[in-house]
Order: C-alpha cells, then structure tokens, then sequence
C-alpha cells in the first residue's frame, strides 16, 4: 500500500541544488527528473513494514550514482546505492526502510516518534555531470503498517492541534 507519494510530496522536499529537480511525466509514469550531482530530502515519518520504491535511469552519456539514505539529527546513513550508465537502461531499486518505525528496544531510541530525513542523491561519478531520473518514487507499507502509521499521523496532528 502507499504510504507517501514522493511526486505529489516534491513541493515540501528541500532540493539541492535549488530549483533544479523538476516533476515530469514519461510514458512509464510520473518521475523526478534531478541534475547529477544533486540531493532531494523529505522530511516525514515512516510506517511500519515501510519500503522505498522507485525506479532509476539515467538520460546523459555520463553515469550517475543513486543513493538512498537516512538521516537524523545526528547521524546519516545510506541504505543503497547503485551506479547506472545509459546503456543499463531502467532498474528497480526498493529499500528496506523497517528499522526506521516501530518499537525498538531502548531507553532514547524511539523511531516512532522521528520525523526523519529521506535523501535521495544523484553523484556524478568521477566529476562527470548526468541527469538522473527517479521514475515514481514513493514509500509503500502492509495493509496493516498503513492502518497504524494512518492513526499514528491522527495522533501527532491531534497534538499538535
């Protein structure tokens, strides 16, 4: 099930460099055209059972370097990156991104209860610049990891309110 809609959620995103990431329709679906080098961060909560998906290219001669990783205040981890050139064509790339919600045994670490920092980068790989593409990407979840992060986002807006 989506859980967030990146496209949809671009305005909200931080782009770097500015104004250089531009949402466009392909024939395979909605995707994020971006420069390499360039960082794409969102800052949202995460579900449970929570997957980043998407799929990248590449449009320039030059090969681009995808990473996904997450961040807190303190730390930043990558949890994938995969080099393309144009002839690869189109790859699926999904990510695991579990560890991020949920219950976790500790006295300070309560994942739940983090607005984290989704980054998606696009390296140019040895100074080269490309233009990469992230076809659709979006944070899926479980039918039942979509009902608890949809009454956990209740519950922080009731907050809040």
């Amino acid at each position: 099930m989506l859980a967030a809609d990146l496209i949809n959620e671009l305005p909200r995103a931080e782009c770097r460099p500015a104004n250089a990431c531009a949402a466009s329709q392909r024939a395979d679906g909605a995707a994020i055209r971006v420069p390499s080098p360039s960082r794409l961060t969102w800052i949202l909560e995460l579900p449970h059972q929570g997957r980043f998906d998407s799929t990248i290219t590449t449009l320039s001669d030059a090969p681009v370097r995808f990473r996904v990783g997450v961040a807190d205040a303190r730390t930043y981890e990558v949890l994938a990156q995969v080099t393309l050139t144009k002839a690869a064509g189109a790859k699926p790339l999904d990510v695991d991104l579990s560890p991020y919600a949920g219950w976790k045994w500790s006295l300070f670490y309560h994942p739940d209860r983090i607005a984290w920092r989704l980054i998606l980068s696009a390296d140019a790989v040895e100074g080269i610049a490309g233009v990469g593409v992230w076809g659709a990407p979006r944070v899926m979840t479980t039918p039942s990891g979509e009902a608890e992060y949809q009454q956990r986002l209740r519950q922080m807006t009731a907050l809040v309110n």
